[in-house]
């Protein structure tokens, strides 16, 4: 698209964020809202990539700080999240819900009539079905294998699976206005 304003309304505004991500967002905090060193944590320091996905989020969070995007938390992550035994983090996340519930007053999901593609988990196609119900424009997720299967789980529900790094790379042209 040559046109900006079109390229600009085609961008997501409704990400659903799964737990991986949600996970990142909590442990790197510092990083992401304070512009703190990028230290990672000792259990991290193997994923491949780590920094640029966390410099990634910083950008997309500064970019929401004027452009108003939808985060999208529902109670399937909540699951996820309570099943980890770790009680701030479970309530950080609850806090990120209430968010979207306060945004999302009165909407009620749609069911989504999507067949569930081979390749995804039960656990990641719940999250999904969420997602899809919530009509989210991306499912923004962590995960490798999950981001692997993003163009069969788009030709099958038309919800976009995306890494923060290549979400990061659609708001790039943007992104010095909101910075």
């Amino acid at each position: 698209m040559d046109d900006p304003l079109s390229c600009w309304k085609a961008l997501p505004r409704r990400l659903y964020l799964d737990t991986g991500t949600l996970q990142t967002l909590f442990d790197y905090g510092e990083q992401i809202w304070e512009n703190e060193a990028f230290v990672a944590m000792e259990r991290d320091r193997s994923v491949p990539n780590l920094a640029d996905e966390v410099d990634a989020l910083r950008l997309i969070m500064a970019v929401n700080e004027r452009a108003g995007f939808e985060f999208v938390v529902t109670d399937a992550s909540i699951r996820e999240v309570d099943s980890r035994g770790v009680q701030n983090y479970a309530m950080w996340v609850r806090d990120v819900l209430d968010t979207w519930l306060v945004q999302s007053e009165g909407e009620e999901p749609a069911s989504s009539g999507a067949e569930q593609p081979g390749s995804v988990s039960s656990k990641d196609w719940r999250l999904l079905l969420d997602a899809l119900g919530y009509r989210c424009d991306t499912f923004l997720t962590m995960e490798r294998r999950l981001f692997s299967q993003a163009p069969v789980i788009e030709r099958k529900t038309g919800i976009r699976v995306l890494r923060p790094t290549t979400y990061r790379d659609l708001l790039a042209p943007w992104a010095a206005l909101y910075r």
